[in-house]
């Protein structure tokens, strides 16, 4: 998985460092290809058609022709790229990282970094807690063993020339990374090499503890881990309330940028940050949210849903938002580091997830390495009746220490009440839907992710009565250093398929008051639309994957006009380009083995975010939007999923 770029992101990101692995350790793949020109101009036209009334399509068609034309300035960027993948393992690594990322000022929570739900737990004392987290410590240290050996198994393709290699760079950036704010962009950093210890909060207090004994270098056992957990779960409540300095990471990231400098400025300060970001991890050892935390949203009526998971009376949904930001400044708000990239998030009531920084990789590594520490705790023994005490050669957690002076106490303040209000903002929703899930929809012969992305199209014109521009993500892994590329959804076939569908709910009036005839299209001609919108939609996810996506080229192509000092085309100045990145549907699908599910905020004010699990017999949303905008709801756009879901149920049946 990963999250569209946004309309709020830098245009005028300059080269910086990235994180990559060296070119002597890069696996032998393919550098990621440059698409030809004039295919990706005929594609982006061809995207642009669902999205533009005719007279905007026009504009945009004179702006492609004189940027493709022999004399314009598309075949002498095209050139430049052609030259730059030449000279480098993935020419689009560094400016899609910026622009998707380290260029874009938004804060993190709800923004950008997603949250994963775990299957809840059963806590009976702050024992229990530790001894989890202590065994998911220990499985997640042994990973780190692998990956310091470089003997993580190398992951193939099993579609699409099938068996070819997948990069694994971003598989060895969630442990020891760290995200830091700057102007013009931010930075991410690599210290897991070097990197001996674990940061854990508990009430807004920072401790260190280090993973292996000194001098000997051996690592803690889980015994041991869990004594040192334990330890901060005995002192932290004792504690005089800590400074939250944790608020500062919820911040833009500009001003988190000035905060962090003046913060340097103290040597303890000093000393106490670079512990917190050269941090393999964080565990954040959190206190519930109350079950009432998501009223606002569960006072609308929801549809019938296939029950979740619950823990002392919370729903998915709420515990949905623990991960995401923690429940605001009074909660667990400043129980984070947001730049962390990974957050193990372990609550005294037996919630549990991630909250992470989504910069250095994509989902699915985050994934299946939180899959495989749940699946090193399925095991996990009942706890002893006397928790276990560190022994006397080991040295306690080192609590890290800050001196807020009168300026950052005031920025905590502000900190804080600009967290509540993205909190208070955010319209989430964790919608299970229960007729039916992935064995029905292969059954039908569909893929399911082409299948749920259908839905998604129909669920959104049935409200709107319209397609906006929808971003889903295909991985480029298949490339050096790939990451990945946009599947564009909003299809003209998926606009005639979504017509047909609601031809008996239309009055025949478009959005912009023309009056329009339909003709009526039986059940037969319903399906042949259909066909063809999977058809084509299966075409754009193989040329995103086969690296023959349109959007990281015209990226490609704008950042380069840029870089040589060029005037920007105008096929980027014109108002067709900011609808076409105006990412209204950011959807994404992530699959996990284990009952756990992830989601992420919308990306534009007006948009929605939607991530889908398919399982067997149901599929799992995670519905996001803000409250603030008066055209979108989660629970409207939930009620048109379902009847969405069933009314294609019955279409496919119609075949069969």
């Amino acid at each position: 998985m990963t999250l569209p770029k946004r309309i709020f992101a830098s245009l005028d990101a300059t080269s910086g460092t990235a994180d990559v692995l060296l070119p002597e350790d890069l696996q032998p793949l393919p550098k990621l290809p440059v698409p030809e020109l004039e295919r990706t101009l005929e594609r982006y036209l061809e995207a642009l058609r669902p999205l533009l009334d005719e007279a905007s399509l026009e504009r945009a068609r004179a702006a492609v022709r004189a940027f493709g034309a022999a004399g314009g300035a598309g075949p002498r960027l095209q050139d430049a790229l052609l030259a730059r993948r030449e000279a480098l393992d993935n020419w689009a690594y560094e400016w899609w990282l910026a622009d998707m990322y380290l260029a874009n000022p938004l804060p993190l929570p709800v923004n950008s970094s997603p949250g994963m739900v775990f299957p809840p737990r059963s806590f009976r004392s702050a024992h229990d807690q530790a001894q989890f987290a202590a065994r998911f410590l220990r499985c997640l240290l042994d990973h780190k063993d692998v990956l310091d050996c470089k003997a993580l198994p190398v992951e193939r393709a099993t579609s699409r020339e099938k068996g070819q290699p997948l990069c694994m760079a971003q598989f060895y950036r969630l442990l020891g990374h760290c995200r830091t704010p700057g102007a013009p962009r931010d930075a991410l950093h690599d210290h897991a090499a070097r990197s001996h210890h674990v940061a854990v909060v508990c009430r807004n207090q920072f401790y260190a503890v280090p993973v292996r004994e000194e001098p000997s270098g051996a690592r803690l056992s889980e015994r041991e881990l869990c004594a040192q957990l334990m330890h901060v779960l005995r002192e932290a409540p004792s504690l005089p309330p800590a400074p939250p300095l944790g608020l500062l990471t919820a911040q833009r990231r500009d001003v988190w940028a000035a905060h962090r400098h003046l913060l340097l400025q103290d040597e303890q300060n000093r000393a106490s940050l670079e512990q917190l970001e050269s941090s393999l991890l964080l565990v954040c050892l959190d206190e519930p949210l109350p079950a009432s935390f998501n009223s606002r949203t569960l006072r609308e009526s929801r549809p019938e849903v296939a029950r979740g998971h619950q823990v002392a009376g919370r729903d998915e949904t709420n515990m949905a938002h623990q991960m995401l930001h923690g429940g605001g400044s009074a909660l667990n708000g400043a129980n984070r580091w947001f730049d962390k990239t990974v957050q193990v998030v372990v609550s005294s009531d037996g919630a549990c997830g991630l909250c992470y920084e989504h910069s250095p990789a994509e989902g699915v590594a985050v994934v299946q390495l939180m899959e495989q520490a749940l699946a090193g705790c399925a095991d996990l023994p009942p706890a002893p009746s006397e928790p276990p005490c560190a022994p006397p050669h080991l040295p306690p957690p080192r609590r890290l220490l800050w001196r807020p002076d009168a300026a950052l106490r005031e920025a905590l303040q502000r900190a804080g009440q600009h967290l509540d209000g993205l909190v208070e903002d955010l319209d989430f929703y964790v919608y299970r839907y229960a007729g039916y899930g992935k064995e029905f929809i292969k059954s039908s012969k569909v893929s399911p992710d082409a299948y749920i992305q259908l839905a998604l199209q129909l669920a959104y014109f049935k409200l709107n009565r319209r397609l906006v521009a929808t971003y889903e993500s295909a991985s480029t892994r298949r490339f050096r250093l790939g990451r990945v590329d946009c599947i564009r959804s909003a299809t003209p076939e998926a606009l005639q398929w979504v017509t047909a569908m609601c031809q008996d709910e239309d009055d025949g009036t478009q959005p912009s008051g023309k009056r329009v005839t339909f003709s009526l299209y039986d059940e037969k001609k319903k399906l042949e639309l259909f066909d063809a919108a999977i058809k084509k939609q299966t075409e754009i996810m193989v040329d995103n994957i086969l690296g023959q996506g349109i959007d990281i080229h015209l990226l490609g192509l704008r950042e380069m006009a840029k870089e040589l000092g060029e005037p920007l085309p105008e096929i980027f100045s014109d108002e067709s380009y900011k609808i076409a990145n105006h990412f209204s549907l950011s959807t994404s699908q992530v699959a996990t083995a284990t009952d756990s599910f992830m989601g992420y905020g919308p990306v534009v004010p007006d948009g929605y975010g939607a991530s889908y699990n398919p399982r067997s017999d149901t599929i799992t949303f995670c519905l996001s939007a803000f409250h603030s905008c008066q055209t979108t709801s989660t629970w409207k756009f939930a009620h048109s999923l379902e009847e969405s879901l069933n009314r294609m149920q019955q279409l496919v049946g119609n075949r069969q």
